[in-house]
């Protein structure tokens, strides 16, 4: 396809190939149905012209708008590419950390037969070991190995797709381990047990923002666009732009203009507050990522209790 092609070459021209590669990697470990970058594209150019197509004749029969219904288009057409980046971008992010939360069962189990095997064989353990997502790595690492690849080669490609510190630190102790010819039983048992300690100290630090997390969510969600509502509601529907009666040194006209303003602006506010609360909480979880997701929660959820609010007090 064109526009396919197309796409492609404006990516490539604006962003480094080391990007573009992590993200066909994290396409790869995701066992997304788009292997590469350009399937990838592919496939949003048809969800998108099909997005666009839907989103304009709902448009022209509801709302017989045609200044909007192109502009509506275009911003909906590229609504899938957005949309499916951050998917695999999440996806990838929770893969990992779920790898992550494995590998200590990983490395104690290890440390059992290790130091009796090859490093093969104990690549092959490891594939056969009843722990889910780590299991298929290494089992990927065999196959490669076995296909010509030598273990250093095998075990650095899995490293780099990985894109994680505590999986690198495994990788590189079972290279340094094994080529040295030493026991690693006692350090896979160390590594273990310290990635068991910071887990720990990340979970109990999580628990104890549990409160800050969950009053962010309900004042940016519910609470403060809720208030703001019913202030501007309770304004309309008494009439306070438009009164004659209420003194303020300003015409009708001139209240009635102040009044759309002071909406607007209240309407920024709130996307304001759910923007920087979004960035905080995903700060917080340490996974700056968590910011789409918390973002796309929130954002509907302020502006649905704003309009409900509002809605309640016009009379």
């Amino acid at each position: 396809m064109d526009a396919t092609i197309f796409f492609v070459k404006v990516i490539e021209f604006f962003v480094e190939k080391e990007k573009i590669g992590g993200f066909n990697d994290k396409l790869f470990l995701n066992n997304s149905r788009t292997k590469n970058l350009n399937e990838f594209i592919k496939y949003q150019v048809i969800e998108g012209i099909i997005l666009m197509i839907f989103s304009m004749v709902l448009l022209y029969l509801f709302v017989n708008n045609f200044e909007n219904m192109f502009l509506l288009g275009i911003l909906t057409f590229f609504v899938p590419f957005f949309l499916n980046y951050i998917f695999q971008d999440i996806l990838f992010e929770k893969r990992k950390r779920k790898k992550e939360d494995l590998l200590p069962d990983l490395l104690l189990e290890g440390s059992v037969f290790c130091d009796q095997k090859s490093l093969l064989k104990t690549i092959h353990s490891f594939s056969q070991q009843d722990l889910p997502l780590l299991s298929e790595d290494f089992k990927r690492i065999y196959l490669d190995v076995k296909n010509g690849s030598s273990i250093e080669e095998a075990l650095n490609r899995n490293k780099k797709l990985n894109k994680s510190e505590s999986y690198n630190r495994v990788i590189d102790l079972l290279i340094q381990g094994y080529s040295s010819g030493g026991k690693i039983s006692e350090l896979l048992r160390e590594l273990a047990e310290d990635l068991m300690e910071t887990k720990a100290i990340i979970k109990e630090r999580q628990a104890v923002m549990l409160v800050t997390k969950y009053t962010l969510l309900l004042s940016a969600g519910i609470i403060v666009p809720a208030i703001l509502g019913t202030v501007i509601g309770l304004v309309t529907g008494l009439g306070f732009e438009t009164s004659s009666d209420i003194g303020l040194g300003l015409s009708i006209a001139e209240r009635t203009g102040l009044f759309s303003i002071a909406t607007i602006g209240t309407t920024i506010y709130i996307f304001e507050y759910c923007i920087l609360s979004s960035f905080f909480l995903a700060l917080q979880e340490g996974n700056k990522k968590q910011f789409w997701i918390y973002l796309l929660i929130l954002l509907p959820c302020g502006v649905i209790s704003f309009a409900f609010a509002q809605s309640l007090l016009i009379t």
